[in-house]
């Protein structure tokens, strides 16, 4: 072995003795908790305590899990209370025994301030890729207080809640609605893996995917990459900024990579100019954070499913959208880009670019229904390879 071949293979193994020491996304389904508060009226029902029941899977082979869970919702709003979250780990699925999860100071119960975030302790379970577990999740609050929900519980996932405590035995008995749960589960990979960031508008967040809380990002990274989502619905580049994302980019250091789609909304008041230097700001965000970032093109949107005249001038053939997608396709900044992905030229009529392929087309003139996410995600998945370590 030549000298040079020597430096190479230690400088390989080095980075995968630190890649081993550090901790990153390993499952899927970590998401924001950006559906709200409840209650949320004043006439629902006051809940002392509510489990959830998530579903999730890993992504990679690892050791030492752990769960993440935050105190903040929405656009990185402050709770107006501290909240107590309790978890348990149901691996592998049917084990009737589930695993207790301990918060950093060795106590069942993790107590949460406003806008606090906590990572537990190692489990000892030793995922495997590809293989499904279920976290249960029980956030207890004081008299009077709320507690932020994200995802939707789905029954054909196994999932659901139940207002009690039923995080260490007991079944959920109520599915369909928004539930509080983890912003991540994280551990140590045991061979180099990638993990992505999903950061966005509601079209990253799986808006009118079926079910709605997929997506097509999610969909092509598949069981092969782990992911954290912080995406949020009505969000523009340009609103992910400063102290609106000061919560969700603490994520950022379980993560390698990070896949953006924005455009949709800020091309409803802002200029090209704008948006440019806009990204750029979010790209060097970022990129700070050591994530490399792969931008998507922004889709078309129209007045609605059955009126396709652009929303607005800019959204016009060749108005400010579609020479925005061109600039982010040339890769204006290679520095701060990895790559793009062209997933609006797969949701635009080839004849009239300016408009929707109706096939593709959710309930509105803003977001892709199921066919849609499909193709983007295709988009992705073709080049799924770029994702590596």
């Amino acid at each position: 072995m030549s000298d040079k071949e020597l430096r190479s293979y230690i400088l390989r193994i080095a980075g995968h003795q630190q890649q081993q020491q550090k901790l990153q996304a390993v499952a899927t389904r970590g998401s924001h908790l950006g559906a709200g508060l409840y209650p949320t009226k004043a006439d629902d029902p006051a809940v002392s305590i509510q489990t959830s029941k998530t579903y999730h899977e890993f992504a990679c082979d690892c050791t030492d899990v752990a769960l993440i869970y935050g105190n903040y919702y929405d656009f990185d709003q402050l709770t107006p209370n501290k909240i107590t979250d309790k978890a348990s780990i149901e691996y592998p699925i049917g084990n009737t025994t589930r695993t207790e999860v301990f918060g950093p100071n060795g106590s069942r119960e993790m107590a949460i301030e406003p806008g606090g975030l906590v990572e537990s302790t190692g489990t000892g379970i030793r995922g495997k890729k590809g293989d499904g577990l279920y976290v249960y999740t029980g956030v207890s609050v004081p008299d009077g207080g709320k507690f932020p929900r994200g995802q939707v519980a789905y029954s054909n996932r196994g999932e659901g809640m139940k207002n009690g405590d039923v995080v260490d035995s007991g079944a959920t008995d109520t599915h369909g609605q928004f539930v509080h749960h983890p912003v991540a589960i994280v551990g140590r990979p045991k061979e180099p893996t990638p993990a992505v960031l999903i950061v966005g508008d509601s079209i990253a967040g799986g808006a009118q995917d079926n079910p709605q809380d997929r997506g097509f990002i999610p969909l092509a990274l598949g069981k092969d990459i782990p992911w954290i989502r912080v995406a949020k619905g009505n969000e523009s580049s340009y609103g992910f900024a400063g102290t609106a994302c000061r919560f969700r980019m603490r994520l950022a250091k379980y993560c390698t990579h990070s896949v953006i789609h924005y455009g949709t909304n800020d091309f409803l008041n802002k200029s090209l100019a704008q948006f440019q230097a806009d990204l750029i700001a979010l790209l060097q965000l970022l990129s700070d954070y050591g994530l490399k970032n792969y931008v998507c093109t922004i889709p078309p949107r129209t007045v609605s499913k059955t009126d396709m005249s652009p929303v607005n001038p800019a959204f016009a053939t060749g108005g400010d959208v579609m020479k925005a997608n061109e600039w982010l396709l040339s890769n204006p900044r290679p520095d701060l880009i990895a790559g793009v992905f062209d997933t609006a030229k797969v949701l635009r009529n080839p004849e009239r670019p300016a408009e929707w392929d109706l096939a593709v087309l959710g309930s509105d003139g803003i977001h892709p229904g199921p066919v849609g996410h499909g193709r983007m995600s295709a988009v992705i998945e073709r080049e799924k390879s770029k994702f590596k370590m």
